[in-house]
C-alpha cells in the first residue's frame, strides 16, 4: 500500500536562506498563559529546519508517496543524504510524531491548506 505525507494546517514560511520555518503554540497551562502574558513572554515558538529537512517538507504535499519522496530526496542531497531509506523514512516518522505530518493511503486525500503562511495575516 501507498503511504502519502502531507503536512498539517500549521503556520509556516521559506525564510530568506531557502529553508523552512514553522511558528508552533507552545500549548501553554491556564497558570503558564497568565504567567507569560506578565512577563511578556512569547506564546509561539518559531522553529527553523535545516535545509534536508526543509526539502522533505515541501515534498510532503500529499501527491508523492513515500518512495517518491525518497527518489527525490536521493536526487537533491545524494551521499550526504545516505542512507536515504532510513533518515527519510525516520525524518517521516518524526513529523508524524509533532503532528505536523499526516499519512494517507490516497494521492491528494486531504481537505485543508497546506500551503506557506501568509504574512501579515
Amino acid at each position: 500500500m501507498d503511504i502519502f505525507p502531507v503536512r498539517c494546517q500549521v503556520e509556516w514560511t521559506t525564510l530568506e536562506s531557502g529553508c523552512i520555518e514553522i511558528t508552533l503554540d507552545k500549548n501553554l497551562s491556564k497558570i503558564e498563559e497568565k504567567v507569560a502574558r506578565i512577563m511578556g513572554a512569547p506564546t509561539l515558538v518559531r522553529r527553523p529546519m535545516d535545509k534536508m529537512n526543509s526539502a522533505l517538507w515541501v515534498l510532503m504535499d500529499g501527491s508523492r508517496n513515500v518512495r517518491e519522496i525518497i527518489e527525490e530526496m536521493d536526487a537533491q542531497f545524494d551521499e550526504v543524504i545516505s542512507p536515504v531509506d532510513e533518515r527519510v523514512s525516520n525524518s517521516i516518522a518524526h513529523f508524524v510524531e509533532l503532528g505536523l505530518v499526516s499519512l494517507t493511503g490516497m494521492k491528494d486525500d486531504f481537505d485543508w491548506d497546506i500551503g506557506p503562511s501568509v504574512v501579515g495575516h
